[in-house]
């Protein structure tokens, strides 16, 4: 996975940027995460896969033979909205089900740059308000026990699906649980982003320019060098205005726990900034459906389990997320693998997988036995 990494992020990746453009390097991008597909034609014999329809939206359905729960999973895979397929986390799926002996669905949302935000979002949320007013009478589940969960960019996609139940006062989920989430777009040079150009450049994990080219693919914006360029420098937010103001208050790097900040790293700020990039962006950026840290009146949220890893440009933001949270009284269990790097879940061999999976799964029983 690694070797696949570097050759779709920093090697081949690039040639067929320069010489193709960004959409011909993104079907490379899903190409090469298919690879992996290879080692999954055989499922458990303990259970039963099948690819389903629910609301319109296609999704992938694991059932146990001996379920133990009427509890499930409602899972949004990630892949920075454009690459990766509920079938790249099986082994992960399998771990759940093994463990918890629960239904487990995957959306297979439609991805970006074909279908752009919040198309995404909106497949998402479709698919949990089927389940919790009709289907659950279809898959015997509880529609009260869904535990919505997600990774990197799904982690975004349940934080929106969740806080949308929220402002709809429609029925909450039992649990979301947020893997490493991408929270919002405002900051490429936080401390996490920083402490990556220092000791981490060139490696396989996500970098800065990918997360960068990836929220351009999502909100439909040229993905060209320069606007990528802008974006890590910070120069797609508007110096002024209401907006910008509260930006300071709530991803400030003065925010962050003091054993992330090293002493070297730059404030947050915003300098000079390029004005026809700020009005593309500007008609997304600060709604919450796309960054979840601008959610406001979030008093009654479900229950959140946040983990984030040491090694990830996104730890940061998951941090804040982790403190908005609970300045609402939003009950959260925080998980800071310090050791861990993004996209571990998705390692065949990561020697932190199996303790994460275990944590989570414990979170899960722990919610439901307050039920019990």
């Amino acid at each position: 996975m690694d070797a696949l990494l570097r050759v779709s992020n920093e090697y081949l990746g690039e040639i067929v940027h320069f010489l193709f453009g960004p959409q011909y390097r993104n079907i490379l991008t899903r190409v090469i995460f298919a690879i992996p597909r290879l080692l999954h034609l055989f499922s458990p014999t303990w259970l039963i896969i099948r690819n389903e329809i629910i609301a319109n939206v296609s999704v992938r359905v694991y059932y146990p033979k001996k379920r133990r729960s009427n509890a499930m999973i409602l899972y949004l895979h990630g892949g920075g909205w454009t690459t990766l397929k509920p079938v790249d986390y099986d082994d992960l799926i399998f771990y759940f089900i093994k463990r918890l002996g629960m239904l487990i669905i995957s959306v297979d949302y439609r991805r970006s740059p074909e279908y752009l935000y919040p198309i995404p979002i909106d497949d998402c949320d479709a698919v949990y308000r089927e389940l919790v007013t009709i289907d659950y009478k279809r898959y015997g589940i509880d529609p009260t026990l869904i535990f919505l969960m997600g990774d990197s960019a799904g982690g975004n996609l349940a934080a929106v699906v969740a806080q949308r139940q929220l402002r709809a006062k429609f029925m909450k989920p039992k649990s979301q649980i947020l893997i490493y989430p991408a929270i919002h777009p405002f900051d490429f040079q936080s401390p996490s982003y920083q402490q990556y150009h220092k000791f981490f450049s060139g490696c396989s994990m996500l970098n800065p320019r990918m997360m960068a080219q990836w929220y351009l693919h999502y909100l439909g914006v040229p993905v060209t060098r320069e606007n990528t360029q802008k974006l890590l420098k910070n120069q797609h937010i508007q110096r002024e205005g209401k907006q910008t103001n509260k930006l300071q208050f709530i991803i400030g790097h003065n925010l962050l726990p003091i054993s992330f900040i090293d002493e070297t790293d730059k404030n947050f700020e915003v300098k000079s900034v390029d004005d026809n990039l700020c009005a593309m962006l500007s008609k997304h950026v600060y709604n919450p459906d796309l960054a979840p840290i601008m959610g406001t009146n979030l008093e009654g949220l479900s229950d959140a389990m946040i983990i984030t890893a040491g090694y990830d440009i996104l730890r940061d933001e998951g941090t804040l997320y982790v403190r908005l949270l609970k300045s609402f009284n939003v009950s959260v269990c925080w998980k800071h693998y310090y050791h861990s790097y993004h996209g571990f879940l998705n390692m065949p061999f990561s020697a932190h997988k199996k303790k994460v999976l275990h944590d989570i799964a414990n979170f899960i029983e722990s919610k439901l036995h307050e039920n019990s």
